[in-house]
């Protein structure tokens, strides 16, 4: 399977399998190890369930393309839009395991343990990514996903994170993945 066939399903399809992949970027190689989905304009946890505005368009694009936004004023997020163009559906990067460029990722987040990737923020910092890789899409290769080199772990699965506003029928949706057995999950 390539990542075109992979992000061409709805976003809570595509989560769990995006896990073992890996990403390139910025002088690092990372496995991904935890995602999160978000589907839908009846998502009321995804960015899309106010409309089509601005800040949401992004997720309406073709499958592949980068949804980066900031959270809190502080964070940047790192989501690949999913499923067919008008459906708004994209996959959260939680979480990486740096395979190659642990001296880039020290320079950036200050240490390189398994607390260094493990959260969405902290993703795009070790990567280097910002708004200003909002709307790339993978085909222009700035940002490249390849196919695992290396079996997976078992997965397990849980609710989403910070999403409590959605209310708990979207909020509690076990629509989060990680890797079992990884040193580090985010909270």
């Amino acid at each position: 399977m390539d990542w075109h066939e992979l992000l061409a399903q709805p976003a809570h399809r595509a989560a769990p399998r995006l896990i073992g992949w890996e990403l390139v970027f910025g002088g690092v190689r990372a496995r991904i190890t935890e995602t999160e989905a978000y589907h839908s304009a009846r998502d009321l946890a995804c960015h899309a369930a106010k409309g089509r505005t601005a800040r949401s368009e992004t997720l309406f694009a073709s499958s592949g393309t980068l949804y980066v936004y900031l959270c809190y004023g502080i964070h940047w997020m790192l989501n690949l839009v999913c499923d067919r163009e008008g459906m708004p559906s994209a996959v959260l990067i939680r979480g990486i395991e740096v395979i190659e460029g642990q001296a880039v990722v020290r320079r950036r987040r200050g240490r390189s343990d398994a607390l260094t990737t493990n959260g969405p923020g902290k993703v795009c910092v070790a990567l280097g990514l910002d708004r200003s890789y909002h709307g790339l899409h993978l085909n222009a290769g700035v940002l490249r996903l390849l196919p695992p080199t290396r079996p997976r772990r078992r997965l397990r699965r849980g609710p989403r994170v910070g999403v409590a506003y959605a209310g708990p029928d979207w909020a509690l949706k076990p629509w989060r993945w990680w890797e079992d057995g990884f040193p580090v999950v985010s909270a």
